[in-house]
Parts: structure tokens; sequence; C-alpha cells
């Protein structure tokens, strides 16, 4: 898919598109943690559009991709700790 195809928030898709961006922000996080690194936005952005098999096609395309990985990375570190939590450190993401 192209990065400026994706769906927007109108689109009936949206709520999956965005958890998938959710599940793969997790998934780089997880994986940084473990390296013991930390990953700033934009980098995360081309990790999760990799993951993703995204092509950022356009510069428009990446802006509202960055927008939205910044709004959401929060949501998916959030969702790691609980995680942690309920599961005593130990847990296993799967991508879909």
């Amino acid at each position: 898919m192209k990065a400026s195809e994706a769906p927007t928030i109108q689109h009936p898709n949206w709520n999956q598109y965005r958890n998938r961006i959710i599940a793969a922000i997790a998934d780089v996080e997880v994986m940084m943690q473990q390296l013991g690194k930390g990953i700033n936005s934009e980098v995360l952005t081309e990790e999760v559009a990799e993951r993703l098999m995204m092509e950022i096609d356009t510069p428009e395309a990446y802006e509202a991709l960055l927008k939205l990985v910044r709004a959401t990375r929060d949501i998916a570190r959030e969702g790691l700790r609980m995680t942690r939590e309920e599961q005593g450190g130990q847990y296993a993401l799967i991508l879909v």
C-alpha cells in the first residue's frame, strides 16, 4: 500500500488501520526496549511503514503518517505497560 492511499478518519476501515499502526508501534517499541535504545518519532514512522509494507510516496503522506504515529505512540506504550503488568513481564505481540 502507498501511504498516500491509506485510510483517513472518514474511511470505514479507519479503526482497523489505526489499530495496525498501534500494533506496529508497539512491536518497534518492544524491540527498542530489548536493545536498550530509544527511537525518535521520525525513525519510528519509517519503521512502522516498513513493518506494514507501506511505501511512503509523498511528503504529505509522510507527514500524515508521522502525525498518526505521534498521536498513537502513547496508546501503544500504555498497551505494552498494561500487558506487562497483567502477564508479569511476559508478552507476545502479533502483527496482523
